[in-house]
């Protein structure tokens, strides 16, 4: 049996709260399994082994899951049951039926596993076992259709999707330090130009924005002034008429003054006329 290193607890808190909010949002094990495996650099299979080990060990030391603020009641271990091989055959002929009416293979678990997406990579998974590594099973199964009428083509196992490269030299030379060195260069100096691209056209928006407010500001202003030009004007032609009133007042005073003059002198020469001739008599 394998043995498996204990993560740290940092670690090992931060993968159930991936876990947990993953399945909040109905994402299938296998899939956050896969998530967190790109994410930690690790493999999914040890990803699910890992997990299931310390879900174990958590379960048994309550207390420690309790410390790393782990809810166990979200996480709970799914035994499977092997498949029999008569449910094996089952599966292998419901999935061939399906497929020979133009469904495919991943449809056809979809529908055996009644919408479940754990059941349904569950049946995947065993179909392609026995395509690969249980040729003869499979062929009986195609065997027993052919006999029933049902016709299938024969299913060809999917190509590894995994890459490999020739493993041509176990050490960095001189020259692959020097160009990953000025790659590095090259990038950063790439990221500081877009930053600064970005930061110059930021700070061209802000100039504008300002210039804009400015004009509208100016424009206001001038606005302002037309309307007191414009009272100014009127506000003068009102005092140009009363100053023509006053000129005019002053006038009327001026000629009321006179005769006010003339009056009393009138009167004047009346009365010494009058005093003359009371005495002469």
């Amino acid at each position: 049996m394998k043995i498996y290193s204990r993560w740290k607890d940092e670690e090992v808190k931060k993968l159930f709260d991936f876990v947990d909010e993953g399945r909040k949002n109905n994402v299938p094990l296998i899939k956050l399994f896969s998530d967190y495996a790109t994410i930690s650099g690790r493999k999914p299979n040890s990803v699910r082994n890992y997990y299931y080990i310390e879900l174990d060990a958590l379960l048994s030391d309550e207390g420690r899951a309790k410390r790393l603020g782990i809810d166990l009641s979200t996480h709970k271990k799914t035994d499977q049951k092997e498949f029999s091989d008569e449910e094996t055959r089952e599966l292998v002929m419901d999935i061939l039926k399906m497929t020979s009416r133009g469904v495919s293979v991943r449809k056809a678990c979809l529908t055996l596993a009644k919408g479940d997406i754990t059941e349904m990579v569950r049946y995947q998974n065993k179909f392609r076992t026995v395509v690969v590594k249980q040729k003869e099973l499979f062929e009986q199964c195609l065997q027993n259709l052919k006999t029933t009428g049902v016709k299938v083509e024969k299913i060809k196992p999917r190509p590894s999707n995994v890459i490999e490269f020739k493993n041509t030299k176990t050490q960095l030379t001189e020259s692959d330090i020097n160009s990953l060195f000025l790659g590095l260069v090259k990038l950063v100096k790439r990221q500081a130009t877009e930053e600064a691209t970005h930061n110059q056209g930021a700070e061209i928006q802000r100039a504008n924005d300002m210039l804009r407010k400015t004009l509208v500001s100016l424009r206001q202003r001038e606005e302002e002034i037309k309307s007191l030009q414009k009272n100014f004007k009127l506000l003068s032609k009102e005092n140009e008429k009363l100053c023509e009133e006053i000129k005019m007042l002053r006038g009327k005073n001026a000629e009321m003054m006179a005769d006010r003059s003339k009056m009393q002198g009138l009167k004047k020469f009346a009365n010494r006329y009058k005093s003359k001739n009371i005495g002469a008599n």
